[in-house]
């Protein structure tokens, strides 16, 4: 059985970068260290290929040179951010790389241009403080193949805005009870909803005398970026609640939902919160009103 090649590092690029590399790795093999690296060899090389096709060597460090962040470098930032310690992502000039994808305390390394001494030099130093430390080299096959099937963390959007929801989901409160009112007219009752700026009242009458009541708030109790909802008549700008929503991102749907804080609105006592879709939660809104208007209203 044939021994397996060990190499320092191996490397990984994209094609406008292949004479930059190329200098790089002349300039590594020059002072000594074992590189890993073919003219076939690109991102989408490594990206493609199966555990069984690709090279069989030990290296230190794997080195992922980014000039763009696409799939296969995507997978690389997040091993490293993930502290995969044989992933050292080379960061090329100006790249852009979303924030998600790089850990706050790790120092990546750089090249700009031609001028590769410093990159030479960093690199020299983490191979002996890996080496000091005691950490042995890995299969490549391992490590690439690791951090390729490294599941993506879902973070919240830069572009997502509470306030953005809280107008949806008033918008949406109002015009759904404004289509669905009427309907109590066959059961004798007359339905009104009056929608302001920040204030959206529902109230229902029998023969002139008011038997429910709900204003829905801009902000309250919660904060000034939730939704409260208040049972009853109350001065306008009372501090009352019976409860409130706060619109949250859900990174495991990727969308936006509401984070219920029910207090009495819907009967179901002090509990733990809940998500809604603001579908979801005029529907439970609606329910609860028709279950009330039941029992008391004869």
């Amino acid at each position: 059985m044939s021994e397996v090649a060990t190499y320092d590092v191996a490397v990984s690029f994209a094609e406008e970068q292949r004479s930059t590399v190329a200098e790089v790795v002349e300039a590594c093999r020059q002072r000594g260290l074992r590189v890993l690296h073919g003219p076939e060899q690109t991102h989408e090389w490594w990206a493609h290929k199966g555990g069984g096709d690709l090279p069989e060597a030990r290296v230190r460090f794997f080195l992922p040179f980014v000039s763009a962040v696409d799939d296969f470098t995507a997978d690389m930032l997040r091993a490293a951010k993930a502290g995969d310690e044989h992933v050292l992502p080379v960061l090329v000039d100006d790249v852009a790389v979303p924030t998600a994808l790089l850990h706050p305390h790790v120092a990546y390394l750089r090249v700009s241009g031609r001028r590769t001494d410093q990159l030479i030099e960093t690199l020299i130093v983490r191979i002996e403080a890996a080496e000091a430390a005691g950490w042995e080299r890995a299969p490549v096959t391992e490590v690439v193949t690791r951090a390729k099937g490294l599941a993506p963390v879902a973070v919240m959007p830069s572009t997502f805005s509470r306030y953005l929801e809280q107008d949806a989901v008033l918008r949406y409160l109002g015009e759904q009870f404004v289509a669905a009112v009427p309907g109590l007219s066959q059961r004798g009752l007359v339905g009104t909803v009056h929608i302001g700026d920040s204030r959206i009242t529902v109230r229902v009458e029998r023969a002139g005398d008011t038997v429910y009541a709900l204003d829905i708030q801009r902000g309250g109790i919660g904060g000034d970026e939730t939704v409260n909802f208040v049972l009853g008549r109350h001065a306008a700008g009372s501090a009352c609640s019976n409860g409130w929503v706060r619109p949250v991102y859900d990174t495991e749907t990727g969308a936006a939902v509401l984070e219920l804080h029910d207090l009495s609105l819907l009967g179901l006592g002090a509990t733990e919160p809940r998500t809604y879709h603001r579908e979801e939660l005029f529907t439970a809104l609606w329910q609860r009103i028709d279950t009330v208007l039941a029992s008391t209203v004869r």
